[in-house]
């Protein structure tokens, strides 16, 4: 939008889950809104249905089936059945499409094959040893992985804590589903699209053609096969776990979620026979989601909006978020308070920047620690970018220059972990 600005060129904005904040725009009349009401040759949507998981799984597995792992194992994992990943009611449509000859796509927003391994007696959990997260198994390689910086370790069934063979892999990630797919459906043939499969020079390439060529029945991914493919031989959609991006820390958590599952849903019925969507999730009641059922963009903008108004967050304010990392967490936190009591103290003497900024914290970021840099954070927000950003500078010319510790200054950022 700036760029266009700059060169008095119109910009076209094209989604069909716009932002909250473009969409405001336009109905503040900054934008002008253009709409297409219907699919290509009046195809009708898909149909979208919930599963509901908090009544649909059992609970009672024991990991393992009571097998004493030796210390060469892999270790175990406690979601065991396929009923635990993929409702009867999924797997009788993933059945019946492979059966008509059409084509099915699994969504599951998390790679690997469990999302932690944990001891069952001492629960101790593999953790990174660079960022505050913990490491995903992936079977296939046998290791554990950090998804942030990459930090890698064999992954065995010995605990380092107690010593005991009882690690065991808890959660679910698109590897598990691709092998409960194999059990699910042996003739089909299956494929999994995710950043541990696409990472060798052509293989995302390869992987797509197969695709739309039909030489695939079921493929298996996470986000990276939400968008931008038009494969008329898709009529079924699968999304797994559903309700897992409601629950970051991000006033945007709603948002993302209606715009990542409509997404995922319009790779169906886009040929000439009609597609059917089928949504797990454990928040079936969510405005979010229900709102995607109908595919009621414009009743999911009322609800989110009126949120956004409450706790006066965009599009009605601006945010600046100071972020300071360093090595050290107590320098860390020691300037990060230091920081914050300044501009405070700033904003009490200052009556113009006290009635129109409100400073949120000092506080660690959601993701405290990431390779290897601890990491505080203050949000700065107000409804007139030219007061935040004289704060903001202010910030930066009270924190001492360190060649540690250092100050990051995002305005209107979109990643709040």
């Amino acid at each position: 939008m700036v760029r266009g600005k700059l060169s008095a060129c119109p910009v076209i904005l094209g989604s069909a889950t716009p932002a909250i904040e473009s969409y405001q725009n336009s109905l503040d009349g900054r934008y002008r809104l253009l709409e297409m009401t219907q699919r290509v040759r009046q195809r009708p949507l898909p149909f979208i249905e919930t599963i509901d998981l908090r009544s649909k799984f059992n609970r009672s597995q024991q990991p393992n089936g009571g097998k004493v792992p030796s210390q060469t194992d892999s270790p175990p994992v406690q979601q065991s059945g396929e009923h635990r990943l993929i409702s009867d009611r999924l797997a009788v449509f993933l059945r019946k499409n492979y059966q008509a000859s059409r084509q099915s796509l699994i969504f599951l927003n998390r790679r690997g094959f469990s999302n932690f391994l944990q001891c069952v007696l001492c629960g101790h959990v593999l953790r990174c040893s660079y960022c505050s997260v913990t490491l995903t198994l992936h079977r296939k390689q046998k290791s554990v992985c950090c998804h942030h910086c990459n930090f890698r370790r064999a992954a065995t069934a010995l605990c380092p804590e107690c010593g005991n063979l009882t690690l065991s892999g808890v959660g679910v990630g698109t590897e598990q589903i691709e092998e409960a797919l194999h059990r699910l459906v042996p003739e089909a043939r299956i494929a999994r699209m995710d950043r541990d499969t696409t990472s060798k020079r052509g293989s995302h390439e390869e992987l797509i053609r197969r695709w739309e060529k039909g030489e695939t029945d079921i493929l298996v991914g996470t986000q990276m096969i939400t968008k931008g493919h038009d494969v008329t031989g898709v009529t079924l959609v699968g999304a797994l776990l559903a309700d897992l991006s409601l629950n970051l820390p991000d006033f945007r958590s709603g948002e993302r979620t209606f715009q990542l599952l409509s997404q995922v849903a319009g790779r169906s019925g886009r040929g000439d026979e009609p597609g059917t969507v089928i949504i797990q999730t454990y928040a079936p009641d969510h405005y979010a989601i229900q709102h995607l059922i109908h595919h009621d963009y414009k009743g999911f903008f009322a609800a989110e909006i009126e949120f956004r108004r409450a706790l006066n967050y965009p599009p009605f304010s601006r945010l600046v978020c100071l972020r300071l990392e360093g090595p050290k967490f107590e320098e860390v936190e020691r300037k990060a308070r230091m920081l914050g009591a300044t501009l405070h103290d700033k904003t009490i003497h200052n009556a113009r920047l006290r009635e129109k900024i409100e400073i949120l914290g000092p506080a660690p970021a959601p993701i405290e620690k990431l390779r290897n840099r601890y990491r505080w954070q203050l949000l700065l927000k107000g409804k007139q970018s030219s007061s935040l950003l004289e704060l903001a500078k202010q910030a930066r010319e009270a924190l001492p220059r360190s060649r540690s510790v250092r100050l990051h200054i995002d305005v209107d950022p979109y990643n709040m972990l």
